[in-house]
């Protein structure tokens, strides 16, 4: 119901932006706290996410155990149907270990949180979902933790990152 109603306002507008605050670190350093980043709205009507896009979407309602609201971002890791495992050594999709894109190359995502981690690897990707990473990887609430997000909660992809 959310996505209808952020996708009707954009359409009525004519837009094809979303700027808003990212209110959390859970992006940093690609995202800094409180930096406004604009999401391309119309992006997905010709594509569909790819590894490593920094995408903008709608969380699960409760994937917490509160009632979720506002827009989150997160990088695409895992796509539909594919089996990842996320090793100290790199993550690894289809057994196949993935190169990450130069300009975050520095980045370890850690399979795990202080053993907190919901998901067991490998992981399987159920269709239409997408497997999301936070670039902070110790101090992210992400896939790890509630598993994949359904690929219709995806309302965009975030401008330059």
């Amino acid at each position: 119901m959310l996505r209808f109603t952020v996708l009707v306002f954009v359409v009525c507008c004519g837009c094809s932006n979303l700027r808003f605050r990212q209110t959390s670190e859970i992006m940093a350093p690609t995202i800094k706290s409180n930096e406004v980043v604009t999401g391309h709205i119309s992006h997905f009507r010709r594509v569909v996410p790819q590894r490593w896009d920094v995408v903008v979407f709608i969380p699960h309602p409760s994937t917490n155990g509160r009632n979720q609201v506002g827009l989150w971002c997160m990088r695409v890791v895992g796509l539909p149907s594919e089996r990842i495992n996320i090793r100290e050594d790199g993550i690894y999709i289809d057994g196949k270990r993935q190169d990450q894109p130069g300009q975050i190359s520095d980045i370890r995502y850690a399979p795990t949180v202080e053993g907190l981690t919901a998901v067991s690897y490998p992981y399987q990707v159920p269709l239409n979902s997408y497997f999301l990473l936070g670039d902070n990887t110790t101090n992210s609430f992400d896939s790890r933790f509630w598993g994949c997000l359904d690929g219709s909660r995806i309302i965009g992809r975030i401008k330059g990152k």
